[in-house]
């Protein structure tokens, strides 16, 4: 079960800032539930679960209630859901300067939906000047974990030249992986690509697709992109 940034109903969203290569955003603030995490203090994960179900609920005084004590002790994901609901104004005044706050100390311990959502206010200006690198900065460690809508973002970027080196092969190859990765999910990556493929040679459109299979290799993603990152500039 995941929290999404955009309400529809009660309970079910769609995620909002997903890139194209003409800006249209959508994307989803998400947030993972205790089953299947390791956690030191069970009352956390209960914790966590009633704010969830809070949140479901539309009880957001609630959720907010549950989550503000995780965030404050430090659980990642408590200070993701609390960015989630500054953010949306859930319970809160709306405060994007807040959520960008909460999803930074969620993102610097790791949390693949906080880089993401941080990446996505970087770059589409939300609550703050656009900035370019700084979306790619957060993209990036969200796309390593696999993330199919940074991969995505990641790749705009990278098709773009927009705080990154342009590199076109690089964006295919990110749009490739998260086409493959998405399964029966939807991601903006198949229509980004088919764009693309129309401004690639063929030459090029061949070295994507060698990076593509590196990259999609198990347990190759982080290290095979930074890899290709260090190399010298194409």
């Amino acid at each position: 079960m995941k929290w999404h940034m955009q309400h529809q109903g009660k309970a079910h969203m769609e995620r909002m800032y997903t890139s194209i290569v003409q800006p249209a955003r959508q994307a989803t603030a998400r947030l993972l539930l205790c089953a299947g995490l390791v956690l030191t203090v069970q009352a956390t994960c209960a914790g966590f679960d009633e704010a969830a179900a809070a949140f479901a609920a539309g009880d957001y005084a609630k959720a907010l209630q549950e989550t503000r004590p995780l965030a404050e002790q430090g659980d990642p994901r408590g200070q993701y859901a609390m960015g989630v609901l500054y953010e949306n104004g859930f319970g809160v005044t709306k405060d994007q300067h807040l959520a960008a706050a909460w999803y930074l100390k969620s993102a610097e311990q790791g949390n693949t939906d906080a880089q993401y959502n941080l990446g996505a206010m970087h770059e589409h200006g939300v609550g703050m000047p656009v900035n370019y690198p700084e979306a790619a900065r957060w993209y990036r460690p969200a796309a390593e974990q696999g993330d199919i809508d940074a991969l995505s973002n990641l790749g705009v970027l990278y098709q773009n030249g927009q705080g990154v080196p342009q590199d076109k092969v690089l964006a295919m190859a990110l749009y490739n992986v998260s086409v493959a990765s998405a399964g029966e999910r939807k991601t903006q990556a198949v229509q980004n690509r088919q764009v693309l493929a129309n401004q690639m040679s063929l030459d090029d459109v061949k070295k994507a697709l060698a990076l593509t299979e590196t990259l999609r290799k198990p347990g190759n993603l982080e290290p095979g992109l930074r890899a290709y990152l260090q190399q010298p500039p194409r």
